[in-house]
């Protein structure tokens, strides 16, 4: 079933990605992702001393946090202060829970390293987008990871029968259902799967499996802008 999509893409074809690190000169490592005009900013700070909030009874390892902003012009209308706060907690606990099967904690005992990301523009994905940052910026601060981690979604278009890779602003508000999925591309495994909708599990695994595709894309491009960015 072929379907019409706003900016003409096929149904399995990813919007263009664009990936530069070292963006932000006070940052451990930072990286900046263009998905299209989705737009994300990424700054990595630490390691630090974790003082009180490190767990006693983990003092073998460090902390990760995730603090996801998007900014006031981001998306066009109105938007409430509360509204914005739950939706950025929400936000920041997915990216966290994505990156935390990757980031080697143990490797940083009793401090902290912080990430803070800013969705600059917001045209659908910025889940994606962020994660594919935070995992660039993490990387190029020099934090002990089992793998990069990336992510993409695959939506459901009329139902979960009709698959759309990477769905931009208008399509994801039309999906019935949709999957983001957070993969780690050389170990093959997945750190986070995030499902909307109702799914049935033949249909949910053709998401995954098409939302994995997009995961392969973005991988090379970080790997990409990760090698372009060490000194020759």
């Amino acid at each position: 079933m072929t379907i019409p999509r706003e900016d003409g893409r096929s149904a399995e074809q990813m919007r263009p990605i664009f990936v530069k690190t070292g963006v932000i000169s006070q940052a451990a490592g930072s990286a900046y992702v263009e998905l299209d005009k989705t737009k994300v900013m990424c700054g990595v700070y630490g390691p630090r001393q974790g003082g009180p909030g490190i767990d006693k009874v983990e003092f073998d390892r460090g902390r990760l946090d995730v603090d996801v902003k998007l900014a006031t012009f981001a998306t066009s209308g109105p938007r409430g202060k509360v509204a914005q706060g739950d939706a950025e907690r929400e936000f920041s606990s997915i990216v966290h829970r994505a990156l935390s099967g990757a980031v080697m904690t143990e490797t940083f005992p009793k401090t902290t390293v912080d990430v803070f990301a800013t969705v600059l523009e917001a045209n659908g994905s910025e889940l994606c987008a962020t994660i594919a940052a935070a995992s660039a910026a993490l990387c190029e601060a020099g934090v002990a990871m089992r793998d990069l981690v990336s992510a993409c979604t695959g939506g459901g278009a009329d139902g979960p029968n009709a698959l759309l890779l990477d769905p931009a602003r208008g399509e994801e508000a039309a999906a019935e259902a949709g999957v983001t999925l957070a993969y780690m591309c050389r170990l093959g495994e997945a750190s986070q799967v995030v499902a909307t909708g109702t799914w049935d599990g033949e249909s949910l695994d053709d998401a995954v499996q098409l939302a994995a595709s997009g995961c392969a894309r973005v991988d090379a491009a970080l790997r990409e802008a990760l090698r372009s960015s060490v000194p020759a």
